[in-house]
């Protein structure tokens, strides 16, 4: 069973802050208990590290953009793909392409 209840609270600094509880199984607090403990964490610091990871927050009002180019995408690796196989795919590429296309405006695809 997972219940989250509200709770407002004023910190040492006299802001107003949320807190929330959350029910979860024992075994599964073990557990999180344990990871946290050996990483030297308390569970609430270690959830917050992982969900930081796993989703980094965006300031209120900015909107999180996905890199626009494949150059924006792979910035910073290095290396090479192999797909593994002996076939030269890139050549003759605009060739094939364009035989394919003279091939559908016969077929009246096109």
């Amino acid at each position: 069973m997972l219940d989250c209840q509200p709770a407002e609270r004023i910190t040492p600094n006299r802001k107003r802050t949320m807190s929330q509880t959350l029910e979860i199984p024992d075994a599964l607090y073990e557990q999180l208990r344990k990871v946290a403990e050996a990483n030297g964490m308390t569970p609430v610091d270690w959830i917050a590290a992982h969900l930081v990871a796993a989703a980094p927050v965006v300031p209120r009002g900015e909107i999180a953009t996905p890199p626009q180019t494949l150059a924006d995408l792979f910035a910073g690796r290095t290396g090479g793909i192999s797909s593994g196989g002996t076939e030269h795919l890139s050549e003759n590429g605009g060739e094939k392409f364009l035989d394919y296309l003279q091939s559908k405006r016969k077929a009246g695809n096109l």
